[in-house]
């Protein structure tokens, strides 16, 4: 089955475990469908299952270990484990679809061939920490076929469609594990690792009033270093980014939830009514009455 979302509520699970549907079959498949006006974007976030996605329609911003790039209709974006990352719209709309799974799916386990041969190689190269997939590169597009083929399987769920799904995402796993072009960009620096540590705090707190002194303690460095992480990593500082995961909380709560304004605004950290109304506006250009009813 494939679920809709969209967007995700980061958990403060420092092993950062995706929950999955059947524990004997940790493997997900996600659709994400945007709209300008709606929500635009999957915060900041990292787990420790690998990822494929794929752009079925309009375009997306895909950021990871320093990289920005847009990923147009077709083509996708692999995720290695534990690599801090986030999607977003680019134009009007947009239709992708997301597959995480834990590095023992395809193989079973770690005391075997095919663990040793396709994944181990993937998932303990930190300098792998992802990939921009293109249709126009021949074994980029087989790995693209393969991962279209996993989300037909999760989406028709026919009698063997989990064998479906594991064989064509390890065929697509193999294709990595012997790319030759894959990129080489480290995801284990100490800064990344700080900042990681840091957003835990953050998505764990984030309705509590939140220091920048908290912050750095929780990574054992200075209120300089938590500073110079925030602003090398995401061009902000930290005041700035727990105001905006604050907000994209907000937004997934005045969707899916019938609280009150007053009552969302409060469980996001914002007390005093007119602040949470006038953070908002600056954020999203119109009242936080305005955008549910937009968008309901």
């Amino acid at each position: 089955m494939i679920k809709k979302m969209t967007t995700i509520r980061i958990m403060a699970d420092k092993e950062k475990e995706q929950m999955h549907d059947n524990p004997l079959f940790p493997c997900s498949s996600y659709c994400i469908e945007w709209n300008r006006g709606g929500i635009q974007s999957l915060p900041w976030h990292w787990h420790r299952e690998l990822e494929f996605m794929y752009v079925a329609s309009g375009r997306a911003v895909v950021e990871y270990a320093g990289k920005r790039a847009i990923v147009e209709a077709g083509n996708g974006f692999f995720c290695n484990s534990r690599v801090l990352h986030r999607y977003a719209l680019d134009g009007e709309r947009c239709q992708l679809y997301c597959i995480l799974f834990d590095e023992k799916f395809i193989s079973g386990g770690i005391a075997n061939v095919i663990y040793k041969k396709y994944v181990k190689p993937i998932v303990t190269d930190e300098m792998f920490s992802g990939k921009y997939l293109h249709t126009d590169v021949k074994r980029e597009r087989d790995v693209i076929i393969n991962i279209r083929r996993a989300f037909i399987a999760a989406q028709k769920e026919i009698f063997g469609f989990e064998l479906d799904l594991r064989y064509n995402i390890g065929k697509a796993l193999a294709i990595l594990s012997d790319h030759p072009t894959a990129s080489r960009i480290g995801y284990t620096t100490p800064q990344m690792e700080r900042i990681k540590v840091m957003l835990d705090y953050i998505h764990g707190h984030y309705s509590e009033q939140i220091s920048v002194e908290e912050l750095a303690a929780q990574a054992g460095v200075s209120e300089r270093e938590a500073q110079r992480c925030f602003q090398t990593i995401f061009n902000m500082s930290p005041r700035q980014y727990i105001q905006n995961y604050r907000l994209q909380v907000a937004e997934e709560m005045l969707l899916e939830s019938n609280e009150s304004i007053l009552s969302i605004g409060m469980a996001c950290g914002y007390y005093n009514p007119s602040h949470f109304s006038k953070a908002f506006r600056l954020y999203r250009g119109c009242s936080p009455h305005a955008f549910r009813q937009q968008n309901s």
